[in-house]
């Protein structure tokens, strides 16, 4: 029997439920402290004197989603952004099946305990994901004004939404479709615009987020390097046996599985097929293992790796058991991997 959607999107909920209460119940929950609630109550308030020193670094696309959930709900920031992250969990899995059959997308749910955690605790890739891919339907339907739209959006979530509106102008300009991608182009600049307007009227800097990047994660250097230097690097430094192991067992899928679909006939059929798609696995896969800051490139790849992880799947299908209880084994190692650290620190 095969997997449903409907299995996908039941999955999605009660991974997200059981990571919650597990967390509740052996730690406090949410355990996050920083920083997404203190900028959704900030743009509430329009007061910005309660964030930390970070701060601006992360980029406030999902605060302003969490804002306008507090708002409407009147949840507590901390429980909005909750809301939103684990809404848009079941979301971008929902839209994985859709783009990749229910078999990769069961196996998305489960298969990343930072993904799973991402959602339980109120992070932004779920939101990133789930506006990556609804973009990437947008594109198979050739509605390229709501894919820029969306594309623009991932990026005031998380700035390698970038490679997604890239991969839509290299699209129109191999269609040469040049009315089409001015439009896109003019989408991109209007959200950018609306997003920067705010950072020059609180900080009197265009590029806050940017310059909170590069004092806070780049020390002053370049943001990529050779790629896999800045992982490997990262890997010398101190971090728990178990959780090196892990790591280390998702880089070398990340990087065979970047292999298979170099030389891989059907992944390159499945490229001519949906270009757009293929071209942000490339530009995003370069951008992970090239990123410039050693020590979170390796402790936080599993989180960083989650946008591409959809791909991954999609080459080595063929490899992943389709037996209801190795899955539901896998998400419950994963929910379970997710509480551990925190009870264990």
């Amino acid at each position: 029997e095969t997997i449903s959607v409907k299995e996908v999107l039941l999955s999605s909920v009660v991974l997200v439920v059981l990571g919650a209460l597990l967390v509740k119940l052996l730690t406090h929950y949410p355990y996050y402290d920083c920083c997404f609630q203190q900028i959704s109550a900030g743009v509430r308030h329009w007061d910005f004197r309660g964030l930390g020193p970070t701060q601006p670094k992360e980029f406030w696309g999902f605060s302003y989603l969490a804002a306008l959930v507090a708002a409407v709900t009147r949840l507590p920031d901390i429980y909005a952004i909750v809301v939103v992250s684990s809404s848009m969990f079941v979301l971008a899995n929902y839209l994985c099946s859709q783009l990749w059959g229910p078999l990769v997308a069961i196996w998305f749910v489960v298969i990343d305990w930072w993904y799973i955690d991402g959602a339980v605790e109120g992070l932004t890739e779920p939101l990133f994901v789930a506006l990556v891919l609804a973009s990437f339907l947008a594109i198979r339907k050739e509605k390229w004004a709501l894919a820029a739209l969306l594309a623009a959006g991932a990026t005031v979530v998380r700035p390698a939404g970038i490679f997604a509106l890239a991969a839509l102008g290299i699209l129109l300009l191999m269609r040469k479709n040049f009315r089409q991608l001015a439009i896109a182009v003019a989408i991109a600049l209007v959200v950018g615009v609306a997003y920067l307007i705010p950072m020059k009227l609180i900080y009197g800097d265009l590029l806050a987020n940017v310059h909170g990047y590069h004092r806070e994660d780049w020390s002053g250097s370049f943001p990529v390097s050779i790629p896999l230097l800045p992982v490997i690097r990262g890997a010398f430094m101190s971090h728990r046996w178990w959780l090196q192991i892990l790591i280390a067992a998702w880089v070398l899928f990340t990087v065979a599985g970047l292999i298979k679909m170099a030389v891989d006939k059907r992944f390159w059929s499945y490229a001519k097929q949906y270009p757009a798609e293929a071209f942000f696995a490339g530009f995003f896969a370069l951008f992970l293992l090239s990123y410039n800051v050693p020590y979170w490139s390796w402790l936080h790849f599993p989180r960083f790796v989650i946008p591409l992880v959809p791909f991954l799947i999609l080459v080595f299908i063929d490899r992943f058991p389709r037996d209801r209880r190795i899955i539901w084994a896998v998400g419950l190692f994963n929910v379970a991997v997710g509480v551990w650290w925190k009870v264990r620190p």
